[in-house]
C-alpha cells in the first residue's frame, strides 16, 4: 500500500458534515485488549473513559481514528468485550444519539471483513447469553471505515481521517506476518524480558518520524488536509505548515491524547492524572495545541491545489 491509498481514500470515503455548530473529537491507537499484563491500554482504563464520558455528556461526536481494540495480541473479543464493557455502553449511548464513527486500523482490520460480525457473535455467544451483550450491541448498530472525509460546509472543503498506516510497509503490505510475530513472539519476548516489538512504529522513534513525514508530504503534495493515529506521535502543525494532524493515542504513560474541533476551531488535548494538594487524584483535561479556526487550514490546502494546478499548466505550456 501507498500515498496512492490516501488519494483513493479522499476522493471516495464516506463523507460527513459539519459547521461551527458541531462538536467532533478524535482518537486513536486506544488497544483496547484483554484486561491483563499485555493491555496496553489498562493503567489508562479511567483516564480514557473520562475522557469518553465527558464527550457523551457535552455532545461531541464521537470518531475513532483506528486501533481501537487490541486484534493482533488477541484472536478475538472474547476477552476485550469482557474488560471493556464500560466503553462500549458509552459507545451504544453516542449510537442512540448517531454520535459514533469507527475506523480501522492495522490491529483491527478483522473489522472491514465481511464475516466479522457474524465472527464475533458466534464467538461471544458460546460463553453465555448476556455475556459480552454491550459488545454485540455495538458492532451490529455501527458501520467500519477505512477512512472517512469530513467537509466543512461554510467553505465547501474537506479533509480526510484516516489511521495512517496505509504507507507504513510492516504494518500494511506485510501485515499478516507482523501479526503473527506480535501475538506468538514479541508479546511474551516483552513481557518476559522487556523487549521492544520491532514491528510496531509506535516504539520505534526513527520510524515514527519516517511516516509522519511521509504523510505530511502526501498532504503537501496533493493540498489536503489529513488527521491520522497510528504512530502514538501527536502533532498540530503551525498555520503555516502542510496540514497534516495525529492525535496521538491513548497508551501513554498515565495520558491520552485527542484532537477536537468546537466552534469551526482545531485544538490538541492531553488528558491525564493529576493530583490535589489534598492528595486526591482526578483525570484533567489541557490543551496543548491551538485552538485555531480550521479555515486556516482548509484555505491553505485550498491555495496549495491552486498553485500546484498553475504548476503543472505552466510545465504543460512549455513542453
Amino acid at each position: 500500500m501507498s500515498k496512492k491509498d490516501l488519494t483513493r481514500l479522499f476522493d471516495n470515503a464516506f463523507t460527513i458534515p459539519f459547521d461551527d455548530e458541531d462538536k467532533i473529537v478524535f482518537m486513536s491507537d486506544v488497544h483496547r485488549g484483554d484486561g491483563t499484563y499485555y493491555d496496553a491500554l489498562l493503567n489508562n482504563r479511567n483516564i480514557y473513559l473520562t475522557a469518553l464520558r465527558y464527550y457523551l455528556r457535552n455532545n461531541f461526536t464521537y470518531v475513532e481514528v483506528g486501533d481501537g481494540d487490541e486484534l493482533w495480541k488477541n484472536r478475538d473479543f472474547t476477552e476485550i468485550a469482557y474488560a471493556y464493557e464500560s466503553v462500549f455502553r458509552v459507545f451504544n449511548k453516542f449510537s442512540k444519539k448517531d454520535r459514533i464513527f469507527i475506523i480501522y486500523g492495522n490491529h483491527d482490520i478483522i473489522k472491514s471483513k465481511k464475516n466479522f460480525k457474524l465472527k464475533q457473535e458466534k464467538c461471544i455467544n458460546k460463553i453465555g447469553a448476556k455475556y459480552g451483550s454491550e459488545f454485540i450491541h455495538f458492532i451490529n448498530n455501527n458501520t467500519f471505515y477505512e477512512g472517512i472525509n469530513f467537509l466543512y460546509t461554510p467553505l465547501n472543503e474537506k479533509f480526510l481521517v484516516t489511521h495512517g498506516h496505509q504507507i507504513d510497509l510492516t504494518n500494511s503490505t506485510f501485515k499478516d506476518i507482523s501479526k503473527i510475530l506480535v501475538r506468538y513472539i514479541w508479546k511474551f519476548m516483552y513481557g518476559i524480558a522487556g523487549f521492544r516489538d520491532p514491528t510496531n512504529s509506535a516504539k520505534s522513534k526513527n520510524k515514527r518520524t519516517l511516516i509522519d513525514n511521509k504523510l505530511q508530504q502526501w498532504v503537501k503534495e496533493n493540498g489536503k488536509m489529513l488527521i491520522c493515529g497510528h504512530t502514538h506521535n501527536s502533532y498540530f502543525p503551525d498555520i503555516h505548515e502542510p496540514p497534516y494532524f495525529n492525535d496521538g493515542c491513548c497508551v501513554l504513560p498515565d495520558a491520552a491524547t485527542a484532537i477536537e474541533i468546537s466552534g469551526g476551531k482545531i485544538s490538541l488535548v492531553k488528558w491525564s492524572v493529576q493530583a490535589q494538594e489534598t492528595g486526591i487524584l482526578w483525570v484533567k483535561k489541557a490543551i496543548i495545541g491551538g485552538p485555531v479556526a480550521i479555515e486556516n487550514y482548509l484555505l491553505w490546502a485550498r491555495y496549495e491545489r491552486d498553485r500546484l494546478r498553475k504548476v503543472e499548466e505552466e510545465e504543460r505550456k512549455n513542453k
